[in-house]
């Protein structure tokens, strides 16, 4: 009997009997909780005998996702006469694409991404904002983005709703604010009016706004009584997260004389009551070192998050759910600052946030940073392992269905999942680095291959010795040979892109451990040419312009550090 892939696995299946062939059965369906032995009101039940499919539900919700498994059985033709019970973990499952970090998708791409986390069972949607939406009266800030518009905004919304996802809305409220600040009309409400370096190692422009500025509440309240009308969802994500300039400059005397943390959850309580009076439940993001008082209004819910394989998702949640406050996780797809994706580490963090006591939300993030130039695949199966997780639970992974249902090809579920593993011993910290000493932790934010592109090439640093290398290298060629049939041709060229440029970071590796040749260096930098050339070609298939110069010069550095 073959094997019947599901994204997400239900809680229960029963095989009751031999295969039928599902196109010619009758179905029939029934708001009846009697038939419904799993609780909630998402819960379905779906029956296929030969006489028939049968969906029960307490709720149109629940038909909907009893349809929605129906429409994955389809696929097979021919499937065993079975009974599927099914629930899920978390009440709200949802996603969040980063569209501020240079890459803007287009309508089409967003529409494609929505069908998918409906085919999943995922219910909502937040697009990460900076400047990228098209506020009127703030041209200079988003001009050269290719913005989607207030009107686009509102097309996506409805579609979501048909699908039977909600759009919430997302727009950071203090930090993150450097796309804004470097503009004249903007930099006064700034913290701080030059750029420095954090813990002198990270230089960073002005990207804070100034709490105490009379100027900010207004221009906040603005920008979000643009946005939050035109998204149908609940929520409004007003961010606040990693406000580095905090306490600098402006708000020094004040943040010194009442406390930074004070200060912080003042600003944050009144931009969550513009966004109660626009109509909306707020959230912030809980950073890891948490910025917020005794203060914070408890209205608001907390999105406790972190992406690497040790997040302790369980402490902040625990302080939040004391004082009174809802709890969302937010893990992530760990496919940004990679040019493979990083499996591991995205499924372990995956599993500590559903484990995490008394969340009632879980949001994956898929952010951009650095010029999101990992290619829509890389996203797309880190979603599908959030879809499985929200839905079933802890390692409750799937390759093959994952492949199937975000890609139409099974067998490209587990090869994406080899690519994010590609440099896996280098990663965690399991083999030499230069020096020949073992680092014993793995590479933070990024994979090994991320890290070896961002060092100097005469740096006697880095990840990794050549045996080492020579391994990831000889598993990116075999990934090339053996990628599977009948893929799309755009992802096709995506997962291909993405071996060829992993290869020239291999092959830099091991070059610059070796004696260096000015040949050698020549040979890197046309070679980067043609994969800039192929990044364009790509950005262009699911992106909009906008933002496409700023990443590809950044893949131009990377041979300007030599």
């Amino acid at each position: 009997m073959q094997k019947i892939n599901l994204l997400p696995k239900p809680k229960k299946i029963e095989f009751t009997g031999d295969e039928v062939e599902l196109e010619k059965l009758p179905i029939q369906t029934e708001i009846n909780s009697n038939n419904v032995q799993e609780p909630g009101n998402e819960a379905y039940r779906l029956v296929v005998t030969k006489d028939g499919i049968f969906i029960s539900a307490r709720t149109e919700t629940g038909l909907r996702w009893g349809r929605a498994t129906l429409a994955q059985l389809m696929i097979h033709k021919r499937v065993p006469c079975i009974v599927i019970d099914d629930a899920p973990l978390f009440p709200e499952r949802g996603v969040m694409l980063d569209i501020s970090r240079d890459r803007v998708p287009t309508m089409k791409t967003l529409f494609q991404i929505v069908d998918l986390l409906a085919s999943w069972k995922m219910n909502h949607l937040q697009l990460y904002v900076e400047h990228t939406i098209a506020y009127l009266g703030h041209e200079e800030v988003w001009k050269s983005s290719s913005p989607i518009t207030l009107e686009e905004l509102s097309a996506l919304d409805v579609y979501c709703s048909q699908k039977g996802v909600s759009l919430n809305a997302n727009q950071n409220c203090l930090g993150h604010f450097e796309r804004w600040l470097k503009h004249p009309r903007y930099a006064p409400m700034g913290e701080t009016s030059k750029a420095y370096m954090i813990n002198d190692v990270w230089f960073v422009q002005p990207n804070t706004l100034c709490p105490i500025d009379p100027k900010v509440l207004p221009f906040l309240e603005d920008i979000l009584s643009q946005q939050l009308p035109r998204c149908s969802g609940k929520y409004a994500n007003i961010g606040c997260d990693e406000p580095w300039d905090l306490g600098k400059r402006r708000s020094k005397e004040i943040c010194e004389k009442e406390g930074k943390h004070k200060v912080f959850s003042r600003h944050v309580n009144k931009v969550a009551e513009i966004s109660r009076n626009l109509g909306k439940i707020p959230q912030f993001w809980c950073d890891p070192e948490p910025n917020e008082d005794d203060g914070l209004t408890k209205d608001i819910i907390a999105l406790v998050w972190g992406y690497s394989a040790t997040t302790n998702f369980n402490e902040r949640a625990t302080a939040h759910l004391e004082c009174g406050r809802e709890v969302w996780v937010a893990p992530g797809t760990n496919c940004w600052n990679s040019t493979t994706g990083r499996t591991w580490s995205r499924r372990a963090n995956l599993d500590l946030a559903s484990r995490t006591k008394e969340a009632t939300g879980f949001l994956c993030t898929a952010w951009g940073d650095n010029g999101h130039r990992q290619v829509l695949p890389l996203t797309i199966f880190g979603f599908a392992d959030a879809a499985m997780v929200a839905w079933s639970g802890a390692n409750q992974y799937d390759n093959a269905s994952a492949g199937l249902h975000s890609f139409g090809v099974p067998a490209v579920g587990e090869w994406l999942a080899q690519l994010g593993n590609v440099d896996i011993e280098i990663f965690r910290g399991e083999r030499p680095r230069w020096d020949g000493k073992t680092p014993g932790n793995p590479v933070p934010n990024g994979n090994a291959l991320w890290s070896e592109m961002n060092t100097h090439l005469f740096e006697q640093d880095g990840y990794g010795d050549i045996p080492a290398w020579e391994e990831v290298s000889a598993r990116l060629e075999q990934l090339r040979r053996n990628l599977p049939d009948g893929l799309e041709q755009t992802v096709k060229e995506e997962c291909l892109f993405s071996v060829d440029v992993s290869k020239w970071i291999v092959d830099r590796a091991i070059i610059r451990r070796q004696k260096l040749t000015t040949e050698e260096r020549k040979k890197l930098a046309f070679r980067m040419a043609e994969l800039i050339a192929t990044h364009r070609h790509l950005w262009l298939e699911r992106s909009r312009y906008g933002g496409l110069e700023d990443s590809s010069s950044r893949f131009a550095f990377h041979c300007s550090r030599w």
